[in-house]
């Protein structure tokens, strides 16, 4: 198994950070390289998305865990593997929400994966990504 784990403090409170990282348009919005997020359905157990990358096809993701408000868990099936993305959301002081980003590969083809640069992409892109989706959270809030 392989793991990172990044976290940023937002200057919002946990319910707004919650409600606009649930509403996967946002992460388009977010993320430079996404084109385009779909979600089957509300964001809960059981809903399937697709993420659209540039030419590639659609990487396609479930979620499978969520706590409303607090956590949830996103899974995307890859031959010999399952990449799962935890985001937790908790309160931080002044009102503030500490957001987590916890990304692991596990399966037997968990080295080729590492190894074909998606395991140190994540390491390295983490941070700048987790604070960019601070920045847009809290860019958000303020014209509300």
């Amino acid at each position: 198994m392989w793991k990172c784990e990044h976290s940023v403090e937002c200057r919002v409170g946990r319910d707004f950070a919650w409600q606009f990282w649930t509403n996967v348009d946002n992460w388009a919005v977010v993320d430079p390289g996404v084109d385009s997020v779909e979600l089957d359905g509300p964001f809960a157990v059981g809903s399937r998305g697709a993420t659209k990358i540039g030419d590639q096809p659609p990487i396609e993701w479930q979620i499978t865990e969520v706590e409303d408000g607090k956590r949830a868990l996103i899974e995307i099936v890859v031959p010999g593997a399952v990449a799962k993305f935890l985001w937790m959301f908790a309160d931080a002081a002044d009102g503030n929400t500490r957001i987590t980003q916890q990304v692991s590969i596990e399966g037997e083809q968990t080295d080729q994966y590492y190894a074909e640069n998606f395991g140190k992409e994540m390491e390295n892109g983490m941070p700048a990504g987790m604070q960019r989706l601070a920045d847009a959270i809290e860019a958000a809030n303020s014209k509300n």
